[in-house]
């Protein structure tokens, strides 16, 4: 899977007809297409919008993981970027997973399926069913693996995905200082 470094979910993968897809569902290509926090700001406010107006009208808000994996992925956002949850990014990146290519949908399965591995062979349970001290010392554990190993960069992949998507909501911005009320000055003009 190649990687694109200017794309805020870079270990995501569009074609074509993705992006139609994508601007004909609403959710919008510009967080694959263009690396401004902004973009993918209005992206992910676009996500979460549908999806609170498809929980107000009783309709199930997941487009491509089932139940399970979306819980999976509920509980390692949470574990990865703490408010994460409140601020909708597993349903972002449901979302974006829906439009995205067949081999980004069977990458994105897979690595939570990583996950569910490495939580039975150490626990014989699920993720989602680990305690705190459970699923911290399993991240512990993936996170000090090399950089070389399957199960590390799957980790350092779904924690950036995570944690681009929430630093673009406006929670994750005010966590990084963001006031609300900057302007900056105009760019010099051509000469």
């Amino acid at each position: 899977m190649s990687e694109r470094p200017d794309t805020p979910l870079r270990h995501f993968r569009m074609d074509r007809r993705a992006v139609l897809t994508s601007l004909a569902t609403g959710v919008g290509a510009a967080a694959f297409l263009s690396p401004a926090a902004a973009a993918a700001g209005h992206a992910h406010h676009a996500a979460v919008s549908a999806a609170a107006a498809a929980a107000t009208s009783g309709a199930s808000t997941l487009q491509f993981l089932d139940q399970h994996a979306f819980d999976t992925l509920a509980v390692l956002s949470e574990q990865l970027v703490p408010g994460s949850r409140a601020t909708q990014v597993p349903e972002f990146l449901d979302r974006l997973l829906a439009v995205e290519s067949i081999e980004t949908q069977k990458y994105a399965v897979q690595a939570l399926g990583a996950f569910e591995r490495e939580a039975r062979a150490a626990h014989g349970k699920p993720w989602k069913a680990l305690s705190a001290e459970q699923a911290t010392a399993l991240l512990t554990k993936i996170s000090t693996q090399p950089e070389s190993d399957t199960t590390r960069r799957i980790f350092d992949n779904l924690k950036q995905a995570v944690a681009e998507s929430y630093y673009s909501t406006e929670a994750g911005m005010k966590e990084l200082g963001y006031q609300g009320a900057v302007a900056f000055a105009p760019p010099p003009a051509c000469g």
